[in-house]
């Protein structure tokens, strides 16, 4: 039972995080309010709390979004980037998730020396090594495909680490089980290990779709055809255009930010829950 003293501290700590939160949510807010407006409008309000406050609701209120929705690809855009986050969020929990199991349960040589090469991996960046992957994406031919982009995003160090971690607690006499039942090791990963492992998987699937969503650099190498692009680089090249507007600009960017926080807002306790869990497992 918490006392008035506790009581009264809980309630200063939300209203303070209400504060913080509505400090940091300004630019989204501003955004939003700012992209049903036409430029002229926008100028006008810049220095008031107008700013902040969505035009009245009248025929011309979503002109922007229908602008955008019409005269350009980038339905498109997003629905290709839809496409390769799902390709990759089940390849990746497949293949990450095989190799996690491995290295928290099964005994082979090197097994500790592979753990710190994952580990090593974790900390070098992308951009470091992006000229092997297009080379070789190059060598094979594979340039401008589904499977050039995919192929070298498949498996990541730290999702082999996030699932290793988790997978170390799963207790041994369940497999054991399986085992008099005739299971088979890859049936008792997929049928046992991952429904037991739902806020890794989930916490591993969001980050996944995030990591493609918000990527810019690889698609640009790898696509030419404007049919394969994702969102990003339509954003980039919508946003770069003379004949973009300014409303126009904040609608497209809007578009762009919404599915983010709606996967944040979905996910957000198995987020915490996976990263949690990870942190605390030894091994």
């Amino acid at each position: 039972m918490l006392t008035r003293k506790q009581k009264t501290i809980n309630w200063i700590i939300a209203a303070i995080m209400i504060v913080m939160s509505l400090f940091f949510l300004f630019p989204v807010i501003w955004m939003i309010a700012n992209s049903f407006k036409p430029d002229a409008a926008i100028t006008k309000d810049m220095n008031s709390i107008a700013a902040f406050i969505p035009p009245a609701l009248n025929g011309s209120f979503f002109d922007n979004y229908v602008s955008i929705l019409t005269n350009t690809s980038f339905i498109h855009y997003m629905l290709n980037t839809l496409f390769y986050a799902a390709i990759l969020i089940i390849l990746g929990i497949i293949v990450n998730g095989l190799a996690g199991y491995a290295l928290a349960k099964i005994n082979f040589p090197f097994k500790e020396r592979w753990l710190l090469i994952i580990m090593l991996l974790m900390i070098v960046p992308m951009e470091t090594i992006i000229t092997i992957h297009f080379l070789f994406i190059a060598k094979l031919g594979l340039l401008n495909t589904v499977i050039g982009y995919v192929l070298p995003m498949i498996v990541n160090p730290f999702n082999i680490f996030l699932f290793r971690q988790v997978f170390i607690s799963l207790p041994d006499d369940v497999y054991e089980a399986a085992q008099l039942d005739f299971c088979s090791p890859v049936k008792y990963f997929f049928t046992m290990v991952l429904p037991m492992s739902k806020s890794v998987v989930a916490t591993v699937s969001v980050f996944t779709f995030l990591n493609v969503w918000n990527d810019y650099l690889w698609p640009s190498l790898v696509f030419t055809s404007s049919d394969l692009l994702t969102a990003q680089i339509g954003l980039n090249a919508i946003t770069s255009n003379d004949n973009t507007t300014m409303g126009q600009t904040l609608a497209v960017i809007t578009m762009i930010t919404i599915p983010v926080i709606i996967i944040y807002s979905l996910f957000s306790k198995q987020i915490v829950e996976g990263v949690v869990s990870t942190g605390s497992k030894e091994g």
